[in-house]
């Protein structure tokens, strides 16, 4: 495949507008009155939704053969409705069923559920995420916009530490345009965990779609080997991961940004996760002396 460079876009799909953060105070609570505004509109079997799968900026929700998905107030339905329009059809992913639903307490989402707790190991994710690259190649699911939340995130911090955050992000952002991809620039998945993975002994199938966008396929990839540089994956599985996906990106010269992206974009989350839940951010000061180094790299 040839190399490819990727060109970060000014109007990239995945904007922080299109995905917002939840306001404090936003939760399960919303989430269930947005689906009983938008229950007429979904398609979905009389009763109410039950068990919660997962709370952290969306809500979901089982829903009997379904799931629903609840996003922020705010929430761009065209951005969402995109990538599952798209994705429809899909043998790797559980895309939405129907358009989104824009209610006051949320934006709500119905997509199949894959029931069973089967764990999916990194070799069954590598065998998985090469399949659905290559099922979804050429789809038209917008720009890759890595950091787009970045401002957002930082608005609780002062003037001085959010400035140096935001210009590392610039830097990096900068010389990602740079890099040329050996896979090519196409559809990722752009949250690559097993955890993002649901197996019903049948079928596996990719979750949480809401960062599908086109990209250097290595980044789904810088995932694992993060991991395994980290010492949580051992050599044995990362080596099966990736004669699973047919591919390793350790030699890739990409690599070393793209994680720097990657660490960036957790340090600005964990900031609004702290502050969402009233946690003290006084880790933060060892982490700005990197970030200062990097924007002025």
């Amino acid at each position: 495949m040839p190399s490819t460079a990727f060109e970060p876009t000014s109007t990239p799909v995945a904007r922080a507008a299109d995905l917002p953060l939840p306001a404090p105070g936003w939760g399960i609570d919303q989430a269930r009155a947005a689906l009983e505004a938008a229950r007429s509109r979904l398609p979905l079997d009389p009763g109410p939704a039950g068990e919660v799968l997962g709370l952290l900026t969306t809500v979901a929700l089982a829903a009997g053969a379904h799931v629903v998905k609840v996003y922020p107030p705010g929430t761009d339905t065209g951005h969402l409705d995109r990538i599952h329009a798209e994705l429809a059809g899909s043998r790797t992913a559980t895309p939405a069923v129907g358009r989104c639903v824009e209610t006051p307490h949320g934006v709500v989402s119905v997509a199949p559920r894959l029931v069973g707790d089967l764990p999916v190991s990194w070799p069954e994710l590598g065998a998985l995420l090469r399949t659905f690259h290559d099922e979804h190649a050429g789809a038209d699911v917008g720009q890759w916009s890595p950091l787009s939340r970045l401002d957002s995130q930082l608005d609780v911090l002062p003037e001085p530490d959010a400035v140096v955050l935001r210009s590392a992000r610039d830097r990096l952002l900068a010389e990602l345009a740079l890099v040329r991809s050996e896979l090519g620039i196409e559809v990722i998945h752009g949250d690559v965990s097993p955890s993002n993975v649901l197996h019903d002994g049948r079928r596996a199938a990719l979750i949480d779609l809401d960062w599908v966008a086109l990209a250097p396929r290595e980044y789904d990839l810088a995932s694992a080997s993060r991991r395994f540089r980290a010492g949580e994956l051992d050599r044995a599985t990362y080596r099966d991961f990736c004669a699973a996906y047919g591919h390793d990106v350790m030699g890739w010269d990409g690599l070393p940004l793209v994680d720097e992206v990657a660490d960036l974009a957790g340090v600005a989350f964990r900031i609004w996760d702290c502050r969402h839940h009233g946690r003290d951010l006084d880790w933060l000061a060892a982490e700005l002396p990197r970030w200062t180094a990097c924007a002025d790299a």
